[in-house]
C-alpha cells in the first residue's frame, strides 16, 4: 500500500465518513448515532416477527438441511477444526524460520493451499445463510443504519424513518452496492496500524484520536484501535518477537498463536495443581468426572503428549476386547524399557 492510500483510509476511518459517488452525484455517508443503532436494533426485532411466518428457516433448520444435503455435518466441522488448528500449526512454524528462507517458501505454499481450503469449507458451511431469517433481519437493520446515514451533496438526509420503508431505493441500493466492494481487508488494517499517519496519531493520543467516545464508532474504527491494541501488546511484552516479524502477517500470527498456547498451557497445569496436591515428580494424575461435560474438561488439562498416550491406550484396549493388563500398555512397555536402560548405564558407569 502507497503511502497515498494509507493517508486516506487512515483518515476516512478517524473521520467516520465515506464519500461516495452515484451517477455523477455525491454522497457523504456518516457514521450512526446511538439514537439509530437502537433504531435498528428494534427494527431488526420487529423484523424477526414480522418474517417468521414467510418461507424463511431458521439457523438450526440450515444446519439440518446441511446435513440432509450432506454438504456439512459432523464430520466436516471436525475436518474443519484440524484444518484450522494445520494453519495455526504452519504459522507457528514460519515464525521459527525467519532466518530460513528456504522453509519459508515452503510453508508458506502449504499456507496458502490451507487458507483456499479454509475458505471453501467456510463458504460450504454457510452456504444456507440467506435463506435464513437471521439473515434478512440483518440486511434489513444495516440497510436502515446505512440509509439513516446518508446525505447529499447539501447535506441533507436522503432518507428518514419514514421514507425508508416507501421512498424510492435505487440510490440506496447503489449505495449498499458501492459498500459491498469498497470493504477494508484484514491485512490493510494491520498495515495501517504499524505505520504513519495512524502509528504516530495513535502513540500520542491513543483513543483520543478517533475524537468520539467508544459507543459512537464506526466498526472500521473499533477494527483499527483493536488492532493497534493487539500490536501494542506485542511491543510491551517480554519476548516481544524481532521487527520483521511485526511486518509479515502470517508470521506474527505464529507468534501470538504460541504465546496463547504457551498460556494456555501454564493455566491447565494451574489448573492441575490446584485441585489435587500434585507430587513434583508426578507422571500422572486421576481425577473423578461425575459427567461427560467433566471428563471433557479434565481431558483438555492433558498436553498433546498425554493426549496421544490416551489415544494409544483406548486403541490398545479396544484391540484386546477392553481387557489388558496395565505392564502390557504400549507406554507403560516404553518406560519400562527406559528404566531398564537407565539401570544398565549405571551398571556401566559403576563398574568402570
Amino acid at each position: 500500500m502507497d503511502e497515498g492510500r494509507r493517508n486516506f483510509l487512515t483518515y476516512q476511518i478517524i473521520s467516520g465518513i465515506k464519500i461516495i459517488s452515484i451517477d455523477d452525484i455525491k454522497y457523504r455517508l456518516i457514521a450512526p448515532s446511538k439514537e439509530i443503532r437502537f433504531l435498528a436494533e428494534h427494527i431488526y426485532q420487529e423484523t424477526v416477527q414480522s418474517l417468521r411466518f414467510d418461507n424463511l428457516i431458521t439457523k438450526e433448520k440450515s444446519k439440518l438441511f446441511l446435513i440432509g444435503l450432506g454438504i456439512w455435518g459432523d464430520a466436516h466441522s471436525e475436518d474443519l477444526e484440524k484444518l484450522e488448528k494445520h494453519i495455526e500449526d504452519k504459522k507457528i512454524s514460519l515464525y521459527k524460520s525467519l532466518y530460513n528462507s528456504d522453509r519459508q517458501k515452503r510453508l508458506r505454499k502449504t499456507l496458502k493451499i490451507a487458507k483456499r481450503s479454509l475458505n471453501n469449507a467456510l463458504a460450504k458451511k454457510h452456504s444456507l445463510d440467506y435463506m435464513t431469517l437471521d439473515y434478512h433481519a440483518h440486511l434489513t437493520k444495516n440497510k436502515f443504519i446505512t440509509a439513516m446515514c446518508l446525505l447529499d451533496n447539501k447535506g441533507n438526509h436522503v432518507y428518514d424513518e419514514e421514507s425508508f420503508w416507501h421512498a424510492d431505493s435505487t440510490v440506496l441500493e447503489k449505495v449498499i452496492n458501492f459498500l459491498d466492494h469498497d470493504i477494508i481487508s484484514i491485512e490493510e488494517f494491520r498495515e495501517l496500524v504499524r505505520n504513519d499517519p495512524w502509528r504516530t496519531l495513535w502513540n500520542l493520543g491513543k483513543e483520543s484520536c478517533i475524537g468520539v467516545p467508544p459507543v459512537e464508532w464506526t466498526d472500521d474504527q473499533k477494527t483499527l484501535v483493536t488492532f493497534a491494541k493487539m500490536y501494542d501488546n506485542a511491543y510491551q511484552s517480554m519476548e516481544c518477537p524481532p521487527d520483521e516479524v511485526f511486518e509479515d502477517d502470517d508470521m506474527f500470527d505464529g507468534w501470538l498463536i504460541e504465546q496463547r498456547r504457551k498460556r494456555e498451557k501454564d493455566q491447565k497445569q494451574k489448573q492441575v495443581d490446584s485441585i489435587k496436591n500434585v507430587p513434583d515428580k508426578a507422571q500422572e494424575v486421576f481425577l473423578h468426572a461425575p459427567t461427560r461435560e467433566d471428563a471433557d474438561n479434565v481431558y483438555d488439562l492433558n498436553d498433546t503428549d498425554a493426549r496421544m498416550k490416551i489415544k494409544q491406550r483406548q486403541k490398545m484396549i479396544e484391540s484386546h476386547d477392553g481387557m489388558i493388563e496395565a505392564q502390557h500398555l504400549p507406554d507403560t512397555q516404553l518406560e519400562l524399557r527406559r528404566q531398564q536402560m537407565d539401570e544398565f548405564k549405571s551398571k556401566m558407569k559403576g563398574g568402570r
